[in-house]
């Protein structure tokens, strides 16, 4: 069954490979999987995604189990250009209900997949040309085939659109072809789709994509219906540990009457029970308690056995949070800490008129990606670790992975 909200995302993933992540023929899947799984995305949408038949059986085989992959491939050229896909979490949507309905093949592709209560939900996935002159063809084109089709009103659209509405949404500010805007504003206007994260933020500034030339743009964006406005919260974008040029953009859709979730309570990551030393401070802590409780033959509401039990708690969970603070989430602080960093260089007052302003914005973007990999390399050598030591073993391990 679908969850009750929905981590809805897009992202272009520029190919099927990335040479940091090995010579293999979908190498970047491994880490479309993880993120999938670490972000709790439950429909992704991708682009150029460079795929041919045999690689769509490739990952097939290899990710059925979490992933169920909708592709429409570019028909000249499916392994080298184009392509646009549908990826969802079979752990969080009602995947078995999901039907792909191709509008232009390799460009635009519309997701049906059963919402609540038996409710459709149409997702609209664009991966739009870099010449904007083919701009006003590609929108009218997409408008005339939803028609053809009749598949009933479009709920999101989203992807990568080679296109700005708002000279904001480029630095340094401009406006883009007129014609190319008319037309992607008129089929968004016949859909009653709208820009909600700009309305929303209508001064602030936000980057998907810089080019070569230090110049910066919000190419990637997620239109929406407009009766959905009260139901996404959680705007955000991020630098994904899929390698690409592009950062990842996305929404949390819920209907507006659910309770109100949480972080939840805070709990030990399981690497930390590996951790010898710390183990050892656990245990030099829980003798000294059993000891205490002991010697604690009077009894009164300052001190008795359950509040002496729960002091032993709170300081195990203290020295278990430093610990995974000055040790094993290193890098995921530094990421945090970058990615806010990010979201600030992104509004500095010159950012327009400045080349250093959205080079300093850029060099933090690459900063955060060479985290990213090496994050991505230390779980990968530790997942190859304990295939190694458990792959061939009947155990709790062995059961997960099959």
């Amino acid at each position: 069954k679908t969850r009750a909200n929905i981590k809805l995302a897009t992202l272009n993933i520029r190919g099927r490979t990335s040479a940091c992540l090995g010579q293999n023929q979908i190498s970047k899947w491994i880490a479309i999987n993880r993120e999938m799984r670490d972000q709790r995305i439950g429909v992704l949408c991708v682009q150029e995604t460079h795929l041919c038949i045999e690689h769509q059986s490739q990952i097939e085989t290899l990710y059925a189990r979490r992933l169920l992959v909708l592709n429409s491939s570019d028909p000249s050229r499916p392994g080298s250009s184009a392509g646009v896909a549908f990826i969802l979490n079979k752990e969080i949507t009602n995947s078995s209900s999901a039907k792909l309905h191709v509008i232009i093949p390799g460009r635009a592709i519309v997701l049906s997949i059963t919402w609540h209560d038996n409710k459709i939900i149409n997702i609209l996935n664009i991966y739009a040309p870099n010449n904007l002159n083919e701009h006003k063809v590609f929108w009218n084109t997409i408008q005339a085939e939803l028609n053809r089709q009749n598949l009933g009103s479009i709920d999101f659209m989203m992807g990568d659109f080679n296109l700005t509405e708002d000279p904001i949404d480029r630095a340094p500010m401009r406006s883009d072809n007129e014609n190319a805007i008319d037309a992607l504003r008129d089929l968004r206007n016949s859909l009653s789709l709208q820009d909600t994260w700009r309305i929303e933020n209508p001064h602030r500034r936000l980057f998907t994509f810089s080019s070569n030339h230090q110049t910066l743009s919000r190419l990637d964006r997620i239109y929406a219906s407009s009766g959905h406005t009260e139901s996404l919260i959680e705007w955000n974008s991020l630098v994904s540990q899929i390698p690409t040029d592009h950062q990842m953009v996305y929404v949390r859709f819920a209907p507006p009457d659910i309770p109100h979730i949480g972080k939840g309570r805070w709990s030990w990551p399981p690497s930390l029970i590996s951790d010898t030393t710390l183990m050892n401070s656990i245990i030099e802590m829980g003798i000294k308690t059993q000891k205490a409780i002991e010697r604690d033959t009077i009894r009164n509401e300052d001190s008795n056995p359950q509040t002496i039990w729960q002091t032993f708690k709170s300081d195990m969970n203290k020295c278990a949070k430093n610990v995974a603070k000055s040790h094993l989430h290193k890098i995921h602080q530094r990421i945090r800490t970058l990615t806010k960093d990010l979201r600030k260089l992104a509004n500095v007052n010159d950012i327009d008129t400045s080349e250093n302003a959205r080079l300093n914005k850029i060099i933090v973007e690459k900063e955060i990606q060479h985290l990213q990999k090496k994050n991505f390399k230390k779980t990968t050598l530790r997942a190859q670790a304990q295939w190694a030591t458990h792959g061939e073993t009947i155990s709790k391990y062995w059961s997960r992975m099959n």
